[in-house]
């Protein structure tokens, strides 16, 4: 019983390499977002930048493509948006925020059952 009890509480993992958090965080000025488009299954992900901020705007407000596939991403994928950083090329502020954004990203795919575990 403790093997199906085992079974039972894994979770997918994912492999995230911070560098591709470290591409889809970007300046709050350049007019722009990045995401993470995470598959159903956990099993990948992809970057999704740059994305304009009015077209964010609007599927962040249901006006979806009709294809499905917002920000040109995939059908049925979750999307993490990286909260941008203040200023234009303070390095600082960018990791900053990237250790923010990536703490924020594991709580948020906890939440969809989905561990992460990060490389460089």
């Amino acid at each position: 019983m403790s093997c199906l009890n085992e079974i039972v509480s894994q979770k997918p993992k994912l492999t995230i390499r911070k560098r591709d958090i470290f591409r889809a965080t970007l300046a709050d000025n350049c007019g722009n977002l990045g995401y993470l488009g995470i598959a159903p299954d956990a099993s990948e992900y992809h970057v999704v930048v740059p994305v304009d901020l009015k077209l964010a705007r609007g599927v962040k407000a249901l006006n979806q493509p009709d294809d499905g596939t917002p920000f040109g991403g995939y059908r049925g994928w979750h999307y993490y948006e990286c909260a941008p950083y203040v200023g234009d090329k303070d390095s600082t502020n960018r990791q900053q925020q990237v250790e923010d954004n990536t703490q924020l990203l594991s709580i948020w795919l906890q939440q969809l059952g989905i561990k992460i575990a990060l490389i460089n």
